[in-house]
């Protein structure tokens, strides 16, 4: 039995979703994990070309609940720049109400949300786990690396010559290390200026460069922080686009920033 179902493709400073209102729990999120839904969806070639699928549930305790799945079928803990699409999309689309704030319930815990008539999203961080706690040293090929988890694992790494950088080698070979068991987000930096750098991500569970990664900007921001003794607010350059992380002393609030757009949408036929 087939089900017609509306989807909406969403980008946020370059990472792009398929986006589906899923509060009457109609769309059959086992095929998303279990099979190759997600990777059709996502997929270049016969789907959409997004980096992953995220659903807007329903939750007691929040405004909404979001699961987020990779195009290879992995659900993750939480995006943060899915994190800023779905609150635009519960906005603009769906007209979910909004005071101060949208509270979101994601599978590494709640997060708030503030959107702005222009379009701007920009969403306060977890708290920060496991600040530095892994010994990065054995990948000599680097002068600078650093690890925290932001919502999901992230190495830092710094680069001379960004452009021109082997991600996609460098990128596989870190992320596979014995030293993450269940893989690692690894991201390459090049310095610019005072706070201001630019990023390019290696993202787990699509296994090769995305456009843009929140939760890697922000893992970037603070490790680079730590490092030069940065305060307040880092500028992230990324290929979709530019991100600032806005944070205050000991890092007790940390926002991510930036522009959401829609791109399209469409009915989809799933068989």
């Amino acid at each position: 039995m087939s089900l017609k179902i509306q989807l909406f493709k969403y980008e946020a400073t370059g990472n792009s979703f398929i986006l589906f209102d899923n509060r009457k729990g109609v769309f059959p999120s086992e095929k998303l994990v279990k099979n190759s839904l997600a990777w059709q969806l996502c997929s270049k070639e016969n789907g959409f070309s997004t980096d992953g699928v995220i659903l807007l549930e329903t939750s007691q305790n929040c405004d909404f609940k979001m699961r987020t799945i990779n195009a290879d079928g992995t659900e993750v803990e939480m995006c943060g720049n899915g994190l800023r699409a779905v609150c635009h999309f519960a906005y603009f689309e769906l007209g979910v109400h909004l005071e101060d704030c949208y509270r979101v319930k994601t599978l590494n815990g709640v997060y708030k949300g503030f959107v702005k008539d222009d379009g701007a999203v920009k969403v306060q961080m977890t708290e920060l786990f496991d600040i530095g706690s892994k010994d990065l040293s054995r990948f000599k090929n680097f002068s600078f690396g650093f690890y925290l988890n932001t919502g999901v694992p992230h190495c830092v790494f710094e680069v001379e010559d960004l452009e021109s950088f082997d991600l996609q080698k460098w990128g596989e070979i870190i992320r596979r290390d014995p030293l993450f068991p269940d893989g690692c987000n690894v991201n390459f930096y090049e310095k610019k200026g005072k706070a201001f750098v630019s990023l390019r991500t290696f993202e787990r569970g699509v296994e090769g460069e995305t456009l843009s990664c929140g939760t890697g900007a922000t893992a970037t921001a603070i490790a680079l922080s730590k490092r030069y003794g940065w305060r307040n607010e880092v500028s992230i350059a990324m290929k979709g686009g530019d991100l600032t992380i806005q944070f205050t002393d000991e890092y007790k609030d940390v926002y991510l920033c930036g522009e959401v757009k829609k791109i399209l949408s469409c009915s989809y036929e799933i068989k």
